[in-house]
C-alpha cells in the first residue's frame, strides 16, 4: 500500500511540475518582441547563412517567426514548461525537412536555445540535441 501511495505522490509531483507556471524574466517579453521583429525582417540563425537552399529560406523564416510569436504569446499568458516544450517540439518538427545539414540544424538549435534562455528555461531536456543529431528525443 505504501508503495502505491509513494508512486501516486511521485506521479502527481511530476505532472504538477510540468504544469507549474514558469516565472517569466523581467525583460523577456520585450526581448521576444524584438526577436520576432528581427526574424520577420531576415532569417536570423547565427552569423552565417548555412547551406540552406534559397527556396527553403522563406519557409524556415516563417517557422521561426511563428515559433517566436508563439513563445511570446505563451510568455504573456501564464506560461508552463510543458507549453513551451510543445511549441518547441512543433517548431522542430516543421524544421526537420527544411534543415538537412548538421550545420544548419546547429544554428537553428542555437536560435531556439536563445529563445529558451529568454523565457527562463535552462534546458530543452534533450530536444535540441536530438534535433541536431536528427534522432527522436528521449522523453
Amino acid at each position: 500500500m505504501r508503495a502505491y501511495l509513494l508512486l501516486a505522490l511521485l506521479c502527481i509531483a511530476v505532472v504538477g511540475r510540468a504544469q507549474t507556471p514558469v516565472p517569466v524574466p523581467a525583460k523577456a517579453i520585450a526581448r521576444l518582441e524584438q526577436l520576432v521583429r528581427k526574424t520577420q525582417a531576415v532569417v536570423v540563425i547565427g552569423n552565417t547563412s548555412g547551406n540552406l537552399p534559397v527556396e527553403a529560406r522563406p519557409k524556415l523564416n516563417r517557422v521561426l517567426v511563428d515559433a517566436s510569436a508563439e513563445f511570446l504569446r505563451q510568455a504573456s499568458h501564464n506560461p508552463t514548461r510543458e507549453g513551451y516544450f510543445k511549441t518547441l517540439d512543433a517548431s522542430l518538427a516543421r524544421l526537420n525537412a527544411l534543415a538537412t545539414e548538421v550545420e544548419d540544424r546547429q544554428q537553428l538549435a542555437e536560435y531556439f536555445q536563445d529563445v529558451l534562455d529568454i523565457v527562463g528555461l535552462e534546458s530543452s531536456d534533450g530536444r535540441l540535441t536530438a534535433f541536431v543529431e536528427n534522432t527522436p528525443p528521449q522523453r
